[in-house]
């Protein structure tokens, strides 16, 4: 798969989620730990299907999502302009993954996908 760097994507993605990780609490549950990868997921995953596959359905669907909310757009937009600032070149989507916090701080389990496997299936404009 093209735009593979050799580096894990669990290690990746939280490197790219570091900024959001690093405000919380070391003694932090969890959740908000969750939380944050929620919006770092959605972004980088809005910005592969918008710069790989040509697909702006998800990045619209996010501003849609946001409208409304001026500090939850502005964190997604700094986000999504952070993947393709300094990880542009990663063109892996993130599937299924799965955060627990250890005594050493947060572990992450990802799975890469190659974004031209994936089927979209969205109803076709009416």
């Amino acid at each position: 798969m093209k735009g593979v760097p050799h580096r894990k994507i669990s290690e990746t993605f939280l490197d790219f989620a570091a900024p959001l990780l690093n405000d919380l609490p070391i003694e932090a549950p969890e959740i908000p730990a969750r939380n944050a990868l929620i919006v770092c997921f959605t972004a980088w995953n809005a910005v592969i299907f918008s710069d790989v596959l040509k697909d702006d359905h998800f990045v619209e669907e996010v501003q849609r999502l946001t409208a409304g909310k001026p500090e939850a757009a502005f964190l997604v937009e700094q986000m999504m302009a952070r993947k393709r600032k300094l990880f542009g070149n990663d063109a892996r989507l993130i599937g299924n993954w799965e955060v627990t916090r250890t005594k050493d701080g947060i572990n992450l389990h990802a799975e890469a996908i190659d974004p031209h496997s994936v089927k979209r299936n969205r109803p076709a404009p009416s």
